[in-house]
């Protein structure tokens, strides 16, 4: 599903330096106002071959992935994530590890908007069945001039 437009994007790129192990990692603050993330893009440039972890936290506590311990593990990946019930405080850090001997990036763009603004429309309860047609609608495609969607061009001259 495609995102919402958002309000404004925070990009920031952060170095995880070489040599920090797993059970000591190094915690980078990304911050922003109390805005709600609508998405999280992420890259990992090539190079860390395996050697590099790293997730998002926030006051302590793990946020992205989920599951608790876990570190993303990439090399020159990336990915959209479209988010939402998150907390809004904007205090959002990167925890990572990198066990290689060269620092590694991970570059990261938070889109976002107004703290405590809509929740998505996918997620809303239609109350009343115009609510409900306008959600359940598809694009459909306007026709040109003398009324069909592509008009006929002769190819053959």
């Amino acid at each position: 599903m495609a995102l919402a437009p958002a309000r404004e994007a925070r990009v920031f790129q952060v170095t995880i330096p070489a040599g920090t192990q797993p059970a000591a990692p190094v915690t980078i603050g990304v911050p922003f106002p109390p805005m709600t993330v609508q998405a999280v893009r992420w890259r990992v440039p090539p190079g860390p071959s395996g050697l590099m972890g790293w997730r998002l936290t926030m006051a302590g506590g793990q946020v992205l992935p989920a599951n608790a311990g876990a570190w993303i593990i990439a090399d020159n990946e990336g990915d959209t994530w479209e988010l939402y019930g998150l907390p809004d405080s904007g205090a959002w850090r990167v925890t990572g590890y990198n066990t290689d001997i060269y620092d590694h990036a991970v570059n990261l763009a938070f889109l976002l908007d107004t703290a405590g603004g809509p929740v998505p429309a996918r997620d809303a309860a239609a109350t009343d069945a115009a609510t409900t047609d306008i959600l359940n609608m598809s694009a459909s495609p306007v026709p040109s001039a003398d009324e069909s969607i592509f008009a006929a061009q002769d190819v053959t001259a």
